[in-house]
């Protein structure tokens, strides 16, 4: 899929910097953000996956407020937990799922359930992963 980025209005610009991959560190230039990462159960560490899952929570969260607000909902409390799981079909063959569960306060979770759907569809973390990532979304 090609879009056109020239006709849309840049509202955000990030970066980070890793050295030694899974096992080293990812720092923002600007110094706002730096964390180790290691595959251990080292404490002052997190995975890769832990960081996926940290920014599609706060992406598709932030994506449902347009949702609600479209629905007459207003901007609603909500949480969203992702879970992303990493697989390994072989030694080079990797593969990432990620199940959302969403709640609204005040909402029933099968209406909750509509929004997530609908979320899903708007929200730039799933449309980035669209066709590459299995990604289940659910209400509580």
């Amino acid at each position: 899929m090609s879009l056109d980025y020239d006709s849309m209005k840049k509202i955000n610009v990030s970066r980070s910097v890793n050295t030694g991959g899974r096992e080293g560190e990812s720092v923002a230039p600007d110094g706002s953000f730096s964390v180790k990462t290691s595959m251990t159960k080292n404490k002052d560490a997190t995975t890769p996956e832990m960081l996926f899952a940290a920014g599609f929570a706060a992406c598709f969260n932030s994506a449902m407020s347009f949702t609600l607000q479209q629905a007459g909902k207003g901007d609603l409390h909500r949480q969203v937990t992702a879970n992303v799981d990493l697989y390994a079909a072989s030694q080079t063959d990797f593969n990432l799922k990620v199940r959302l569960v969403g709640h609204i306060d005040g909402v029933k979770p099968e209406e909750t359930q509509k929004y997530m759907e609908e979320t899903a569809k708007v929200c730039p973390y799933s449309k980035a992963v669209a066709g590459n990532i299995d990604v289940e979304v659910s209400a509580e």
